[in-house]
C-alpha cells in the first residue's frame, strides 16, 4: 500500500501543524493542518472564531498586536507547501518506532539498575521499607530524567534532518519554510503581546516558546536560520553558473585583414 493511502489529512484548531502515527505502521498516520490554511487573503479570516489565552479571551482586532497576528495568520502557497510536505515526512520516518524502543529501554535499564544495586548492597535486609523506596524512586527518576534528555536530542535531530530533506527538494520549499517560521514567529509576538504576563510566560520577545529545563523541540528561531543557509546555498548555486560564463573565455574569430602564412 503506498504512504499516501495510510496518511489521513483533518483540520486541527490548534494554531500548529501537528502529526501522529506513522505511515510505516498498518494504521497508518493522522496530520492535522490549522484552519488557516484554508484562508488565502485576510478577508478569508473568521475573526471571531480567534481566541487567545488559557481562558479563551476574544481579541480587540484595533490593536497593532492584533493586527500583526492576523497578517501572519495568513500563510503563502509556498509556506503551506512547506508545511504538508515536513509533515509527510515526520509520518513517513521512523520516530514511532523509535521512540518506543527508547521507552523500553529505559525502563529495562532502570530495572536491572535498581535490581543490580540491591544484590549488591542486600538493601531488602538493611534497609526499612521506606528507606528502599527512597533509594529505588531516585534510582527510577535518574532514568526517567536521562530518558528525557536523549527523548528531546532525538526529537530535535528529526526536526533538523526533516527541515533539511524539504528544504533540499527545491528551491521553492526552502522559501516556503523560511515565510513559515517567520509566519509563526509573529504570530508568537503578536500573542505575548496581547496575551500580557501570560504570554511573557509562554513566549520570547522574538517569538520562540519558552523552556525552562527541556527543549522537546528546535528553537523556531534556529530552524528559520537553518533554512536561510539553504536558500542562500540555493542563491549561490544560481549565481555560479553565471559567474562562470563571464570568465569563460571565448576565442576570437579569425580576422579576415590578417596576412596569411
Amino acid at each position: 500500500m503506498d504512504d499516501e493511502e495510510r496518511i489521513t489529512f483533518f483540520t486541527s484548531f490548534p494554531k500548529d501543524p501537528l502529526h501522529k502515527g506513522s505511515s510505516q505502521i498498518r494504521t497508518g498516520a493522522l496530520i492535522g493542518l490549522p484552519w488557516n490554511f484554508s484562508c488565502r487573503t485576510v478577508s478569508d479570516l473568521d475573526c471571531s472564531s480567534v481566541l487567545v489565552g488559557v481562558d479563551g479571551k476574544e481579541v480587540d482586532w484595533n490593536t497593532p498586536a492584533a493586527e500583526d497576528l492576523r497578517n501572519a495568520l495568513v500563510l503563502g502557497d509556498r509556506a503551506k507547501a512547506f508545511v504538508i510536505g515536513r509533515e509527510i515526512s515526520y509520518v513517513q520516518s521512523f520516530s514511532v518506532f523509535v521512540d518506543l524502543v527508547l521507552q523500553n529501554c529505559f525502563c529495562l535499564f532502570a530495572y536491572y539498575c535498581g535490581r543490580l544495586l540491591n544484590q549488591t548492597f542486600m538493601l531488602t535486609l538493611r534497609l526499612k521499607p521506606w528507606a528502599r523506596f527512597v533509594t529505588f524512586s531516585s534510582v527510577a527518576v535518574a532514568w526517567l530524567l536521562m530518558y528525557i534528555a536523549v527523548d528531546d536530542a532525538v526529537h530535535c535531530w528529526y526536526d533538523n534532518k526533516v527541515d533539511e530533506a524539504i528544504a533540499k527538494l527545491r528551491k521553492v520549499y526552502a522559501e516556503g519554510g523560511v515565510e513559515y517560521y517567520n509566519a509563526v514567529l509573529r504570530q508568537n509576538c503578536a500573542l505575548r503581546t496581547l496575551q500580557g504576563t501570560e504570554g511573557a510566560r509562554h513566549f520570547t520577545r522574538y517569538g520562540n516558546v519558552v523552556s525552562v529545563w527541556r527543549n522537546p523541540t528546535v528553537q523556531l528561531t534556529s530552524r528559520r536560520d537553518n533554512l536561510l543557509k539553504y536558500l542562500a546555498e540555493y542563491e549561490e548555486q544560481d549565481t555560479v553558473p553565471r559567474d562562470a560564463d563571464l570568465n569563460t573565455h571565448v576565442p576570437h574569430a579569425a580576422d579576415p585583414w590578417s596576412d596569411s602564412t
